[in-house]
């Protein structure tokens, strides 16, 4: 239903949220379905089987949480490619599906067209991984840069001078190697402000919170309306 709503692409968070990978693949049919918004599976850590497991669900791309080193981003971009690339496992009989391409030869042509062209990108939210940015970059295979700005702001543990520093320095890095770069935005006006900032990949609503604030404003209409009758 909210993939059918306009957005662009649909952030499936397996991070923060009790996701199992069924559940996740059902999330990725259903947005794909859509036609017009693109699903990105957040994975919860780097380890291969959750890469794997995305992908092969027919994920069109995926966040990976707390990169750090340029080791870490060659260890990822070589799990999302097929051999000679990478080194992804090949078995992926509905990861095709996503993708509109169906058929007996489904899964050939989804290794010859995707192969190498899913979506990398790795989210900065320490110290470290804002600090090696520039030598991740370095290694190439990755479409964007995901901001966690939440994780980033504890780890530099400093005064708002020194965030703000730290995220024009990440901002910067971006920019000069021409690479996209994203974050999390709470509300649609900060996603706004982002937008202007150069932020094109942003997370600009929260299916909870949607539900949450639709919620408890027709509540708050209904005892509006309520008192007003029986005043």
């Amino acid at each position: 239903m909210l993939a059918a709503q306009g957005f662009d692409w649909a952030c499936i968070d397996m991070e923060h949220s009790p996701i199992s990978p069924t559940l996740m693949a059902e999330m990725v049919a259903a947005v794909a379905s859509s036609g017009t918004c693109v699903p990105i599976v957040r994975v919860p850590s780097q380890a291969p089987e959750w890469l794997r497991w995305a992908l092969d669900a027919g994920a069109h791309g995926i966040i990976v949480p707390r990169v750090e080193t340029p080791d870490e981003m060659r260890n990822i971009t070589s799990l999302c490619s097929y051999p000679p690339l990478g080194k992804r496992s090949i078995g992926a009989p509905f990861a095709a599906h996503p993708f509109g391409i169906r058929g007996p030869r489904a899964i050939h042509e989804y290794m010859e067209a995707v192969s190498g062209n899913v979506l990398v990108i790795p989210q900065i939210e320490s110290i470290e991984g804002a600090a090696n940015l520039k030598a991740i970059l370095a290694v190439g295979g990755m479409d964007a840069v995901f901001v966690g700005p939440y994780n980033l702001s504890a780890s530099v543990r400093a005064s708002q001078e020194h965030i703000q520093d730290v995220f024009g320095a990440i901002e910067k890095a971006a920019k000069d190697e021409n690479m996209p770069i994203g974050i999390y935005a709470a509300t649609g006006e900060v996603a706004w402000n982002k937008m202007k900032d150069g932020y094109t990949l942003l997370v600009a609503a929260c299916d909870v919170d949607c539900l949450a604030s639709s919620a408890s404003e027709n509540l708050e209409r209904a005892k509006g309306e309520a008192s007003r009758q029986y005043r």
